[in-house]
């Protein structure tokens, strides 16, 4: 789905796709290296896509500001992204190294800032301070729900609210900050602008809960290494539902295994207590409120990418 609404932005895709590379250009070489190897490893660019196709069921088209937000949008997720590697030492990330590792902690972390700061040029060539209020606050949330997260993995006393909480801020507020500036840019009337707010709440919330479940799901999760979450002390959404299933000593007890860096039968844990059941059912409740969100719009190619977008995060089809 991912390429076929690609398909459908058609050169609205490709304007994006250029004005990425052109804002990237630096007079510095390695920069200039390590942007190419980033770009050529862009992922899904899904915040963008979610951008442009928000502006074209409220509008019908894209815009120029469209296109300017979508890759704000790509960028301040890229250095998030740039910066998560350095916080969490990560050494791969979409099968290839990291920055971090391939060059250094350092380079990575001014890399993102360097993303960062040309996605706030782009923004500020508008005069659009509705917009930039929304990233400012977006970036507020993803800073928060980062240290949000580094106090409960000290403390592993993450509980369900807390969960939330931090995926809302790390994960869907990116994801709402795309439809908010794609409904912006035609300017989209109040009503359907929130109702797509609401759609990205529980798209993000869904796509952050399936890579969760993922981390527990070996047979799934090709290529993709187990219980990361679990040895960076993060306490998710499938362990939460088999700590809620096999009750308050048998949580005591995984705790202090954690504690100790012991994870052998963790996965036979969280599955014997229903763990992955209790975050799939979640999860599917969150793309259900997701698609039942666009019900307002009227039917267009754009409503049903997005809903099979929604769709698309459920475990029913695997």
């Amino acid at each position: 789905m991912i390429e076929a609404a690609k398909a459908y932005l058609a050169d609205d895709w490709q304007k994006f796709t250029s004005l990425l590379q052109s804002q990237l250009l630096s007079r510095v070489d390695i920069l200039n290296k390590i942007n190419g190897y980033l770009t050529e490893r862009s992922g899904k660019q899904l915040r963008p896509l979610l951008c442009m196709l928000a502006a074209r069921l409220c509008g019908g088209e894209c815009r120029e500001n469209t296109i300017r937000f979508a890759t704000s949008c790509e960028m301040i997720h890229t250095a998030t992204l740039l910066h998560d590697d350095v916080a969490d030492e990560s050494p791969v990330r979409r099968g290839a190294p990291t920055v971090s590792a391939m060059v250094s902690p350092t380079a990575s972390v001014l890399i993102g800032d360097y993303w960062l700061s040309r996605a706030v040029d782009l923004l500020t060539e508008g005069d659009d301070r509705e917009v930039i209020r929304y990233f400012s606050n977006c970036l507020n949330d993803l800073a928060e729900g980062e240290m949000i997260q580094i106090e409960k993995a000290a403390a592993m006393d993450t509980c369900y609210d807390d969960y939330i909480q931090i995926i809302t801020r790390k994960t869907a507020s990116l994801f709402m900050v795309s439809v908010m500036c794609g409904a912006h840019s035609v300017n989209c009337p109040p009503e359907p602008f929130e109702k797509l707010r609401e759609y990205a709440r529980y798209l993000g919330l869904a796509f952050q809960m399936r890579d969760d479940i993922l981390d527990y799901s070996p047979e799934l999760a090709i290529g993709k290494p187990v219980l990361q979450d679990v040895r960076e002390r993060k306490i998710t959404l499938p362990l939460l539902g088999a700590f809620e299933n096999a009750g308050a000593a048998a949580r005591a007890d995984i705790v202090a295994r954690i504690e100790n860096g012991q994870y052998d039968g963790m996965l036979e844990f969280v599955r014997d207590n229903g763990g992955i059941e209790y975050a799939q059912n979640i999860l599917e409740e969150h793309t259900s409120k997701a698609i039942e969100a666009l019900s307002p719009f009227a039917g267009c190619r754009a409503k049903e990418i997005l809903s099979v977008l929604a769709d698309s995060l459920s475990f029913r089809k695997v």
